[in-house]
């Protein structure tokens, strides 16, 4: 192990070690100039790496393991660069990658805590339903964001698991995950699947790449909660497939006091078929709530959109379907409400006071007819108006801030006059020169338009759509940073809020076509030239993967930024370059520029892909230039993936800049 007090990369002081695994150690460490405390994790590959002495030298015990000891040491940079992209409170974060001493290392979150399979060890005892619930909720979270980001953890288990002293869970140690090839909709890789005994479903332990899934990972979680919940070992596969029992109570004995509505929910989660498992989050969650009051949330994952089309093949009528009975068109459990979390307590107690009010409320003006000998005047009267009042009033004031939020919007829109520019990669001098799919340069012409002078906000999704999909990224919602570009919406949703947008409005918003963005982030007919948008200087205008993810950086976030706190370009446009990736309405097409109309083009008439720009604050300043190209399933989100407003010169726009 490392010795405490070696310093890596002139930053981190090791302090203490923490752990080891068959492919590394893990370190507590502290950064040397901010004082920050981090876990480090250094690529160790027991068997074949050797670290003699006092020396921080990683050697290889053999040279007939160089290729695989290179080999692992990729996938381990792979791992950090997947965790990098995942940005979500019960997701582990990383900060920092680099090789030293003859090997990789990267830094991480250092969570002060324990993980599951600890807790479960050092009490003997299994964890109680409603604690077990909460733990779901926070995993179903994670879940949501890694499968929105192509990938698979392939690995869930309770060692995997951890819990801080605040009771926050974080999904960590994604070194047997996968990225998903989205042309075949399989693995990106075909290296070996590793996987834990008891956990892993059987296409996981057959290696079978084209069943691997979303549902790879839900039987994982069958299996955690099962081992929460019972405290002993999940069984294998084929053991659950040989009980024929309706409720596979030989196989998976449960303890008494554990709800039908969670035996239910854990068989579901760990059928030995892959096909009769859920395929999304959203789907369970649908299940979860299929039956709560007043359809209130129970859990806190509450911003994931019902998936309007599942609905309409297979939907829910609690009242017709009794508790356990399957419905005609699904294999799986209508599963009831479950104990509900922390945030739907604070919810329902809420709405307890509230009832309370309003039943004294009406006792005190209509029930003292039953020979009470309270004299009506002695009745205090003014707290029962005064609660109406409130009520009214917080109603007033939450329809008067959508509306405020709204108008601000339609406020910022910004005129860009008709002109003609060079489209592609026309700024190579002293610099990068351009991909081919920013090629070759022409010329393009475009009719007046409007364009958002910020990237849409959490504030104004929120306003709009009632939700938050950014939320993580809002530390808890505070008001500054409801001022971040919203993220983890797809294009699809775009398209969703647009249209609630111009419904609310009486206007036709929309994305911008690429050749729109473009000619805006150059600075339209004012433009003079530069690579970035505003400038060739890019801290001056862009959050990027230097500024805004260095640790202890104090003036960023780790992450998104608050819009319009980098300079403009030359419209009075900000964060073109840098922030979010900016979603465009056009289908990508990488020879699209060979054939690409000179007047108002709108991209190809079809496509698998849909076009975005500007780069983001996880990428490096190569990607944040105007004329860079990207592409992204239309119907998946990310942590840096968001877009801006355009509007038609048509219409008026109240008091539009120019």
């Amino acid at each position: 192990m490392l010795k405490p007090g070696t310093i890596l990369h002139g930053t981190y002081r090791i302090d203490d070690y923490l752990s080891s695994g068959g492919f590394g150690n893990t370190y507590i460490a502290t950064h040397i100039h901010f004082g920050e405390q981090f876990a480090i994790k250094e690529f160790f590959m027991r068997g074949v790496s050797v670290r003699e002495g006092k020396n921080a030298l990683v050697s290889i015990s053999n040279s007939e393991n160089e290729e695989e000891f290179n080999g692992q040491k990729g996938k381990f940079m792979k791992e950090a660069g997947r965790l990098r992209s995942l940005n979500n409170p019960h997701i582990v974060r990383v900060y920092d990658l680099f090789e030293e001493n003859g090997t990789a290392y990267y830094v991480m979150d250092y969570i002060d805590g324990e993980n599951l399979k600890e807790r479960l060890e050092r009490t003997g005892e299994h964890i109680g339903e409603p604690e077990v619930a909460d733990v779901l909720d926070q995993i179903l979270d994670a879940l949501q964001e890694v499968h929105k980001q192509g990938l698979w953890h392939l690995d869930l288990k309770p060692a995997n698991v951890m819990v801080d002293r605040e009771g926050v869970v974080k999904l960590i140690d994604f070194g047997a995950s996968k990225q998903l090839d989205n042309v075949t909709g399989g693995a990106l890789s075909t290296s070996a699947v590793a996987f834990t005994n008891g956990y892993a479903p059987a296409e996981q332990m057959e290696q079978n790449y084209s069943k691997l899934g979303p549902w790879t990972d839900f039987y994982a979680l069958g299996a955690t909660l099962y081992n929460l919940l019972t405290n002993q070992r999940p069984p294998m596969p084929s053991d659950v497939n040989d009980d024929k029992t309706p409720d596979k109570h030989l196989a998976l004995p449960f303890p008494s006091g554990i709800s039908k509505k969670m035996r239910d929910l854990v068989l579901w989660l760990m059928s030995p078929v892959w096909s009769e498992r859920p395929t999304s989050v959203r789907e369970i969650l649908k299940y979860i709530n299929a039956n709560a009051q007043d359809s209130a949330p129970v859990y806190g994952v509450t911003d994931v959109p019902v998936d309007e089309e599942t609905v309409k093949k297979d939907p829910l009528k609690p009242d017709e379907l009794s508790e356990g009975q399957e419905s005609k068109s699904s294999k799986e459990p209508v599963v009831s409400a479950l104990v509900p979390s922390k945030k739907s307590n604070k919810k329902l107690i809420i709405g307890l006071i509230a009832a309370a009010m309003i039943a004294v409320g009406l006792f005190v003006l209509f029930g003292n007819s039953g020979g009470s000998n309270v004299p009506i005047e002695e009745v205090d009267t003014v707290d029962t108006t005064n609660v109406v009042v409130d009520t009214t009033n917080v109603v007033t004031d939450a329809r008067q801030h959508q509306d405020s939020v709204i108008q601000q919007a339609i406020d910022d829109m910004v005129l860009v006059e008709a002109g003609t520019f060079k489209m592609g990669a026309t700024n190579v001098k002293g610099g990068f020169a351009g991909d081919g799919d920013e090629k070759p340069v022409h010329s393009v012409t475009l009719s007046d338009y409007y364009i958002g002078k910020y990237e849409v906000t959490q504030e104004l999704w929120l306003a709009v759509m009632g939700n938050n999909p950014g939320a993580s990224e809002s530390e808890k919602g505070e008001q500054d940073n409801l001022k971040k570009p919203v993220v983890h919406v797809s294009w699809d949703d775009c398209q969703e809020f647009l249209g609630k947008l111009n419904k609310m409005t009486g206007k036709t918003f929309r994305m911008p076509t690429e050749a729109e963005w473009e000619y805006a982030a150059r600075g339209g007919n004012r433009s003079k030239g530069y690579k970035y948008a505003g400038g060739n200087s890019i801290d001056d205008v862009a959050w990027y993967n230097v500024n805004a993810c260095h640790v202890g950086d104090s003036s960023s976030n780790y992450g998104i930024n608050v819009v319009g706190s980098k300079s403009p370009n030359e419209l009075g446009l900000y964060d073109m370059s840098g922030n979010v990736l900016e979603l465009c309405q056009d289908w990508y097409g990488d020879d699209y520029y060979k054939h690409s109309p000179s007047t108002n083009p709108s991209g190809p008439t079809s496509g698998k892909e849909r076009v975005f720009r500007g780069g983001s604050w996880l990428n490096p300043a190569r990607y944040c230039r105007v004329s860079e190209r990207g592409s992204y399933n239309p119907s998946t989100g990310g942590s840096d993936l968001g877009f801006r407003l355009a509007l038609s010169a048509s219409e008026t726009v109240g008091q539009a800049k120019d």
